[in-house]
């Protein structure tokens, strides 16, 4: 398996993995963790904040992750459907999934 197939088969896991209750919407521990583990959870979120400095923030990344109506998975799937990735660590992510793994590295 390579790297692309790797990333499609998790991230697609990863995504149908997110409940659909809205009380779960921004949560503080990003599916990637079952995919990558801590660390490199870790390390995209501090990278993430890094490149985006005006988001190293819990309560702004938690803001722009809120979509009303939306569970935090469909939030993903319109990130990639309409092009809002980031480029963190060598990984292309929805900008909602690096928020989350930001997010993760400040409350961790």
């Amino acid at each position: 398996m390579d790297r692309r197939e790797f990333l499609c088969l998790s991230l697609g896991a990863a995504v149908l993995a997110v409940p659909a209750r809205e009380d779960a919407a921004v949560p503080a521990h990003p599916d990637l963790l079952s995919v990558l583990g801590p660390e490199p959870v870790r390390e995209i979120g501090v990278q993430y904040r890094r490149l985006v400095p005006e988001e190293n923030d819990p309560v702004r990344l938690r803001a722009a992750m809120l979509a009303p109506g939306m569970s935090i998975a469909r939030v993903v799937r319109r990130d990639f459907a309409t092009g809002g990735t980031v480029l963190v660590n060598g990984w292309v992510l929805s900008v909602t999934e690096a928020r989350q793994c930001a997010l993760f590295s400040l409350l961790t």
